[in-house]
């Protein structure tokens, strides 16, 4: 058990190093956006457009993109990443999911949930302190857009999350959306970062409307000896914040935190501003409009 312990304060150590400032620099890669009008396939279902303006990018140049401008030592990790997904969404990154087994959102809905969710609160604002005092940045954080919340209808959790790096504010909107297997995380910067609740909610909506999962995966289509996942909805979501939380401590954060976190820091603390810029010196060209 202290083996397991050690291994767990090691994976958060490096989470904390991790997210040092993201490297922000001028794209001289050869990238060329693709316009894209039928569904992308992803790992267990498919992402469809939003609007008509929507682009990706081929599996090498998206590859090369992580690597060349954010610093990811490779490309593991990463579903799919779009772009200009609307009139709301910037830009969507898709983590390839975690098969922890089915998850369960019982306890979201129990008697003490929103104290379990402020204790996650409070380890994920020491971990931003302490990673202010490790970089010199001040990073900060400057509350929920929208408080952590599951939704059964849709079999999702999802929240928004204000911070701040060097004073530059950024919203950060994160969709867990499960299926029978156990789930993976939409990170989704919008393209304005003064969006009210019920506009977050909007946008959450639709990224949640552009995604299908194949029939199989289905969180629906759970069946009697298929693999349950021994944390529940409070668990994923102290993996994707993370932090520890009982169970998913030793099982879903070793599982997930390296796929969910480490390789999506750069969506989860890059100032909206910069992305913004990022994006248009990265695209300078037109999108082609062949898939």
């Amino acid at each position: 058990m202290k083996v397991l312990k050690d291994n767990i304060a090691m994976i958060l150590a490096a989470h904390v190093a991790v997210l040092a400032e993201p490297a922000i620099v001028h794209a001289e890669g050869n990238y060329h956006p693709i316009n894209f009008t039928q569904p992308l396939q992803t790992e267990r279902g498919e992402l469809g457009p939003i609007g008509q303006n929507a682009y990706y990018l081929n599996n090498k140049e998206r590859c090369d993109l992580a690597k060349k401008e954010w610093g990811w030592s490779d490309c593991s990790g990463m579903d799919q990443l779009v772009f200009d997904m609307g009139e709301d969404i910037s830009t969507m990154l898709l983590s390839d999911p975690v098969s922890e087994g089915f998850v369960k959102l019982d306890d979201f809905f129990q008697s003490g949930a929103r104290d379990e969710i402020d204790s996650m609160t409070a380890s994920y604002k020491e971990q931003l302190a302490d990673q202010s005092k490790r970089t010199g940045t001040k990073i900060e954080f400057a509350g929920w857009r929208l408080y952590p919340t599951a939704d059964k209808s849709h079999n999702v959790i999802y929240y928004a999350l204000d911070s701040r790096w060097d004073g530059a504010p950024t919203t950060n909107i994160k969709i867990m959306i499960l299926d029978r297997y156990g789930y993976f995380t939409m990170g989704v910067v919008p393209q304005r970062d003064d969006l009210g609740a019920d506009e977050i909610k909007s946008v959450v909506d639709q990224a949640i409307a552009a995604y299908k999962p194949k029939p199989t995966a289905a969180y629906e289509n759970f069946q009697s000896g298929d693999k349950v996942a021994v944390y529940g909805g409070l668990g994923v979501l102290a993996t994707v914040l993370g932090v520890k939380y009982g169970k998913a401590a030793t099982v879903g954060l070793l599982a997930g935190l390296a796929l969910v976190l480490k390789k999506a820091a750069f969506l989860i603390i890059v100032p909206l501003v910069a992305l913004g810029g990022f994006i248009k010196r990265l695209f300078r060209g037109k999108p082609s409009t062949t898939a």
